[in-house]
């Protein structure tokens, strides 16, 4: 075998690991599928954090707040999680018994995802602000 046909085996060879590598003709890499995002449930909020998903938390703070005392259940729905977000927060999370540190987390997202009274819907929870933060319902 010459040099030169050992030197063009060599390039195919790394070009097809290449390939091989970048998943795709190209070297362009396919996108993540949908799926691998993360929903809001999966992650924490607390004072600071704003977005669709902080206005979920707010959504399902003010359905809850006239069922718990000293709940909130005026709280403007504006993504910006301040500190009235934070007062409801910890008014759920007393209610409940739960740690009350004012943060969203998994504990407070357990009970934020379902209406707590059954069985079948019932009318004051905003179905389609839980089920737009990932909960299972």
């Amino acid at each position: 075998m010459t040099t030169r046909t050992m030197r063009n085996r060599i390039t195919i060879a790394g070009a097809a690991l290449g390939l091989a590598i970048a998943g795709s003709v190209g070297g362009v890499a396919t996108a993540a599928p949908a799926q691998a995002a993360g929903q809001c449930v999966d992650y924490q909020y607390s004072a600071g954090g704003d977005g669709s998903c902080v206005a979920n938390i707010q959504t399902l703070l003010n359905a809850f707040g006239p069922r718990i005392p000293g709940g909130v259940s005026n709280l403007e729905v504006d993504g910006q999680f301040g500190e009235q977000t934070r007062a409801a927060v910890v008014a759920f999370q007393t209610y409940w018994g739960m740690q009350v540190d004012g943060v969203v987390g998994a504990e407070t997202w357990n009970i934020l995802c379902a209406p707590q009274m059954g069985p079948g819907p019932v009318d004051w929870f905003p179905y389609d602000a839980a089920r737009a933060s990932g909960c299972n319902i």
